[in-house]
């Protein structure tokens, strides 16, 4: 998934954001599957993937009714009475103080969000919480931007002095308030450059080097409330709630970003076997290990990848699995769409490789039909190239439409055409758009190419890989020609 990402088409790929571009297929930069697994998770999980999704979102609604609950109280029973019935300045300071608590609550919910932790990966889907990260993130910044503009105006009527004054004050004579500040700024920031149009614009490196400075934004603003917040000083079991909510985020965001990538390289060694070229700008990278049959990927998911060598090690990108994994190796194919999938071609035999997976449930195990339908376009054959394979392999009625730009842009050409000569249930109809030599089927994949190649396309699963606005058309066709929404597999393409 150029997750977060901006680029890096070939499976997922995390890079520059800008450089992705809606005609370049689903890279990845957000894989075509959902959710994620365990290494070693057998067929179903104790609890279902619906129930934990209930799960999640009754704890979030739990959480926020229980900060709430303690605000309200705090302030209805003050020993002077109820707080919000003193006037303009105390239901400002008491507005303050709920946007602060609201703010760091999604702040910690963000940091959850994008922990790559697999219990909540595994109900709602990786590009889910991507989606969700973006979204909350907004109303982070917007609870961000009330509290010092609510207590600032709360204090300065209190004091009879003009909120500049009354924050030069705060900033001079208050505790802790210029670390509170210096927070303030780093979300801000933070805020400032996770916006689309910025994003697009920034070096992967610039981008990723503010959001570390979001840890340390965090650290700034516990001490902030745990030392000057009315609701915690006054009240010991919230300020316990507090701690134990922040010690929880800490240890899921140790345990599953730090722990598991680093278990998985003792246990298995990963390294670069070799590399295979695909196309001009597409390169596979095999990876090699020990045990690898205890290492339970599936056809159709994705992984983190960290290439241990100078120039690569301090950027992790999602890829996703472009051959179904056979026990023996891994097979990642990468388009080159930024700085850092452009250098894959330079990798050398034997380079370790930290790995964070896998991830994904755009798998065979989604598939409740006979009958098949799979729509890629460029690189977002990586996974569905895995998948036919596995799906033909099992029986099934498996139809792929496969959309390019020319001829040379096709991936796997080959292997798709020995796949469809040793499979009689497995078909692949290539569409090109920019190739007046092709004697083939020209133009988009929409709904006239559906209707006319799977005219029982309401009676099969669809499963679908690559950019934005294909996705959406395919997407919309589907629903006017009565397929199921149950019965439509994908991912977002950029994460």
């Amino acid at each position: 998934m150029n997750l977060s990402r901006r680029a890096g088409h070939g499976s997922f790929t995390l890079e520059k954001r800008p450089e992705i571009k809606d005609d370049d297929p689903c890279c990845k930069d957000g894989p075509c599957g959902r959710g994620s697994e365990h290494e070693g998770m057998k067929g179903s999980a104790i609890v279902s993937p619906r129930r934990m999704k209930v799960g999640g979102w009754l704890l979030l609604l739990t959480h926020i009714i229980l900060v709430c609950g303690f605000w309200l109280c705090d302030h209805i029973r003050s020993p002077s009475g109820s707080l919000l019935s003193k006037g303009a300045p105390e239901v400002l300071l008491a507005g303050g103080r709920l946007a602060a608590v609201l703010a760091v609550s999604g702040i910690l919910l963000q940091l959850m969000l994008i922990g790559r932790v697999k219990w909540l990966e595994r109900s709602f889907g990786l590009d889910k919480l991507i989606w969700v990260h973006h979204k909350n993130g907004l109303l982070v910044l917007g609870a961000l931007s009330a509290h010092p503009i609510l207590v600032t105006a709360g204090h300065a009527i209190k004091e009879r002095a003009s909120f500049w004054v009354q924050l030069k004050d705060f900033l001079a004579n208050w505790d802790a308030a210029p670390l509170a500040a210096a927070g303030w700024v780093l979300f801000s920031i933070l805020g400032a450059a996770s916006l689309a149009p910025v994003r697009r614009r920034m070096r992967y490196e610039h981008w990723y080097a503010i959001h570390l400075s979001a840890y340390a934004a965090i650290a700034l603003a516990f001490f902030h409330q745990t030392r000057l917040g009315r609701d915690f000083i006054r009240n010991q079991v919230l300020t316990a709630y507090w701690f134990g909510l922040h010690a929880f985020v800490a240890v899921n965001l140790i345990f599953f970003r730090l722990f598991t990538p680093a278990f998985l390289f003792w246990r298995h060694r990963f390294t670069v076997e070799r590399l295979e070229r695909e196309t001009d700008d597409v390169t596979s990278v095999v990876i090699r290990g020990r045990t690898l049959t205890n290492f339970r990927i599936q056809a159709g998911q994705f992984m983190f990848v960290r290439f241990w060598v100078k120039g690569f090690w301090w950027q992790s990108h999602p890829f996703s699995v472009s051959r179904q994994p056979d026990g023996s190796e891994i097979r990642l194919s990468i388009k080159s769409v930024g700085d850092f999938t452009a250098a894959i071609p330079r990798l050398a035999p034997g380079t370790p490789v930290l790995i964070d997976g896998p991830h994904g449930v755009f798998t065979a195990r989604q598939c409740q039909r006979d009958k098949i339908l799979m729509v890629a376009a460029g690189i977002g054959i990586t996974p569905i190239r895995a998948l036919a394979e596995e799906l033909a392999v099992g029986g099934r009625d498996v139809l792929v439409l496969y959309g390019n730009r020319n001829k040379a842009a096709i991936v796997f050409h080959k292997e798709l055409d020995e796949l469809e000569a040793t499979y009689p249930n497995l078909r692949v109809i290539h569409i090109l758009t920019h190739d007046p030599s092709w004697t083939g089927e020209k133009g988009r994949i929409d709904a006239e190419k559906i209707r006319r190649f799977a005219s029982d396309v309401a009676e099969r699963d669809v499963y679908l890989c690559g950019p934005r606005l294909m996705m959406k058309d395919v997407l919309k066709a589907l629903a006017a020609m009565g397929v199921p929404r149950s019965a439509i597999h994908w991912e977002r393409f950029s994460l």
